[in-house]
């Protein structure tokens, strides 16, 4: 099965589980949850998170399906809370109205706080977790979360600043976009039981990875179809906001992206684990055109 299929079967299981989860006995909330949740996203960091763990051998199950919930869940909370005005202020996501547009502010800021919750809750409450893998799995969760706030903060300053160093512009977009895609990798070594170097090679991994995730962003901001970018399109550009494009060069940034997919791979060789699927997305992550 090639890649971008094996994504779609993936996320097939991933939505029917979270189908199961996703209500918080709120009418209001429990809308614009779905609303966001279902919104045609790819699931991409469940995916990643579930071919790393069958790449070190572990089976996908109904609680690798949970914690691949919690990801997206996470993922979901930032999407809702960077397109409100106080954020970036985005009237899209995804081609349809953001849920700020639909539900108002209030509940679309009560939607995501209830994502986050739920997404700790998910891991909380499995019971086929022991005690301290559920605290290892936590706390890399919190960390990677607190990262992203951290980067999202110093995202919004890029609008307001001319110039930064290249390794400025590294450290936001690892921390906004690195950090959850890491802990995607990472969760999955803890789970396997990886030693403490190896998971720091796969975070390393997964850092890059969000690094080419992000200029794949920043391309697509100025080149993607209208439909798939519907109000998003050029919106860096309009804003006056520092991207790798701004700063590189679309010639430049794309010879970036394929020297960071490079250095992740490097990172990974000396894990013992089946590469080839992760390889796979490695590359679907770069060469993506949605």
């Amino acid at each position: 099965m090639k890649i971008e299929a094996y994504i779609k079967h993936l996320s097939g299981q991933v939505n029917s589980f979270i189908r199961k989860v996703v209500s918080f006995g709120n009418k209001k909330v429990d809308s614009a949850v779905a609303y966001a949740v279902f919104s045609g996203g790819k699931r991409l960091r469940p995916a990643l998170f579930l071919v790393t763990l069958e790449s070190l051998g572990k089976k996908i199950n109904q609680d690798a399906l949970r914690v691949a919930a919690a990801l997206e869940f996470v993922h979901v909370f930032s999407l809702i809370q960077d397109d409100l005005p106080l954020m970036d202020n985005d009237d899209y996501r995804r081609g349809r109205p953001t849920a700020h547009k639909v539900f108002g502010e209030d509940i679309a800021l009560l939607a995501s706080d209830a994502l986050l919750n739920r997404a700790y809750a998910l891991i909380c409450r499995d019971s086929a977790f022991s005690a301290e893998l559920k605290s290892k799995i936590l706390s890399e969760l919190a960390v990677a979360v607190n990262n992203l706030i951290a980067g999202q903060a110093d995202d919004l300053d890029l609008v307001r600043k001319k110039k930064i160093p290249a390794g400025r512009l590294n450290d936001i977009y690892m921390a906004k976009t690195g950090a959850l895609l890491s802990a995607c990798v990472k969760i999955a070594g803890i789970i396997k039981g990886l030693n403490a170097a190896e998971l720091k090679k796969l975070g390393s991994f997964g850092n890059k990875l969000g690094l080419v995730y992000q200029i794949s962003d920043d391309l697509l901001n100025v080149s993607c179809d209208k439909k798939t970018f519907k109000g998003r399109l050029l919106s860096d550009k309009k804003r006056g906001k520092l991207t790798y494009l701004s700063m590189f060069g679309r010639d430049k940034a794309l010879d970036i992206s394929d020297g960071l997919i490079n250095g992740a791979i490097r990172e990974i060789k000396n894990i013992p684990m089946d590469k080839g699927r992760l390889l796979e997305l490695c590359f679907f992550i770069l060469k993506r055109k949605y």
